[in-house]
């Protein structure tokens, strides 16, 4: 039977740090969904608004391209507020 290796210090020592590491995966990971669902949402629903309302193409198009900037800007900010918190920033409101 092999005897089980130990960890040299060196290693324990960036396994500390690890978890803020992660904290920031995380993070980043919960930001590109939230940018991804909130665009194709608002997409979707300016494409929707765009087909009830109006007639013309370029219409539709500017209605479902408001809605793409309304779904990011509106992850933006959810974001903002997610990487202040995360790095322990105060908002200035």
């Amino acid at each position: 039977m092999a005897e089980p290796r130990s960890i040299p210090a060196a290693s324990t020592a960036s396994t500390a740090s690890s978890p803020s590491h992660a904290y920031i995966s995380e993070s980043w990971d919960a930001a590109i969904d939230t940018t991804l669902r909130k665009v194709v949402y608002g997409t979707m629903s300016g494409a929707v608004a765009g087909l009830i309302l109006f007639r013309g193409g370029s219409a539709r198009a500017a209605a479902s391209a408001f809605g793409a900037g309304f779904g990011a800007g509106s992850a933006y900010h959810e974001n903002q507020e997610m990487f202040d918190k995360a790095f322990g920033v105060q908002s200035e409101m």
